[in-house]
């Protein structure tokens, strides 16, 4: 799963990506609140990368996390291998792609000898920034749309760590994400598997 990730103020990437989102909330009148740095929590707001229907790519700011049916939570990843089926996912799957750009992402494992959960940052060793499949909705009485993010079987390296990773695109897979007529299920399976775990300072 992926339930916190990070965005370094350093990150020159992301910190393109907000500087345009923020220039364009200027000139807009939604009064939006400001788009969070380091550590990113469910329900906090983030940059997202959409595409018109020229498949020119469009940054925009999102909230993290579908509203639960049941009033109760929000919902902030979805199962790659379902998400075309599941009533929930399918229709923005299909019309409302979009990436997530983080310096990289967190997952905690249980240590017995410490009786504790050791933190890791789970990053790509070859890239400063990773991009992470996600799909997003309007919900009613809502300005700002709402995403998930997709969530696959981790990578044999880190399957000790957590049994589930994102959904992580290179350059030609982020393309083919957003474009209109994207192949999801092949895209999917051409996600990336080189994140490596490093174990960090556990917080919790």
């Amino acid at each position: 799963m992926c339930g916190r990730f990070f965005v370094a103020i350093d990150d020159p990437e992301i910190m393109a990506i907000l500087k345009e989102i923020e220039a364009e909330k200027k000139r807009g009148t939604l009064g939006l609140p400001p788009i969070k740095t380091g550590d990113i929590y469910p329900t906090d707001y983030a940059a997202a990368i959409t595409a018109t229907s020229e498949s020119k790519p469009m940054y925009q700011q999102m909230r993290w996390g579908f509203s639960a049916y049941d009033g109760k939570g929000v919902l902030i990843n979805a199962r790659a291998e379902t998400v075309t089926e599941k009533p929930t996912f399918r229709k923005p799957v299909a019309e409302n792609r979009c990436l997530i750009p983080a310096t990289y992402y967190y997952e905690w494992m249980k240590s017995p000898t410490l009786k504790k959960k050791i933190r890791h940052v789970m990053r790509d060793p070859k890239t400063t920034t990773v991009y992470m499949a996600g799909i997003y909705r309007l919900e009613a009485s809502e300005d700002t749309p709402r995403f998930v993010i997709l969530t696959k079987r981790a990578a044999k390296q880190i399957q000790d760590i957590h049994d589930r990773m994102p959904v992580i695109l290179d350059r030609e897979q982020q393309k083919e994400w957003l474009s209109p007529n994207a192949d999801v299920h092949r895209v999917i399976e051409q996600s990336i598997d080189r994140i490596e775990g490093l174990e960090d300072i556990d917080d919790t």
